[in-house]
C-alpha cells in the first residue's frame, strides 16, 4: 500500500460487457448515448445517468436515416416529420434523406 492506504500496483477496475440475457434489451439513451439494458416488455425506460425517459418501439415501428450533418445512423417513429440528432443536435427532415433499412 502507498503512503495514503492506496494500492498503487493493482491494475484498474474492468468494465464488463456481459451480452444482455434474452428477458433483457438493450438501446442507447437517446439524450446522453449512455448505453442502457431493460427487461423485454416495458415501453419506457429512465436513462440513470441523465435521467431521460426513453420510449421503447419495436422494430417494425421505427425508420432509420442517417444524420443530414454528421451521417450518424438516426432512428425515428413512422410518421415522424424530422428526427434530431442526440450527437450533433441537427434536425433532418425524414421525407428528404436516403432511408437504411
Amino acid at each position: 500500500m502507498g503512503s495514503h492506504g492506496h494500492l498503487t500496483d493493482a491494475p484498474p477496475p474492468r468494465r464488463q460487457t456481459t451480452p444482455p440475457s434474452p428477458e433483457m434489451g438493450q438501446m442507447v439513451c437517446g439524450t446522453c448515448r449512455c448505453l442502457l439494458s431493460y427487461p423485454r416488455g416495458v415501453r419506457y425506460v429512465k436513462c440513470a445517468q441523465c435521467r431521460t425517459v426513453n420510449l421503447l418501439l419495436e422494430a417494425h415501428q421505427v425508420g432509420q436515416v442517417k444524420c443530414g450533418n454528421c451521417s450518424v445512423l438516426l432512428m425515428y417513429p413512422y410518421g415522424a416529420p424530422s428526427v434530431k440528432c442526440s450527437c450533433c443536435h441537427s434536425v433532418t427532415e425524414i421525407g428528404r434523406m436516403v432511408h437504411s433499412k
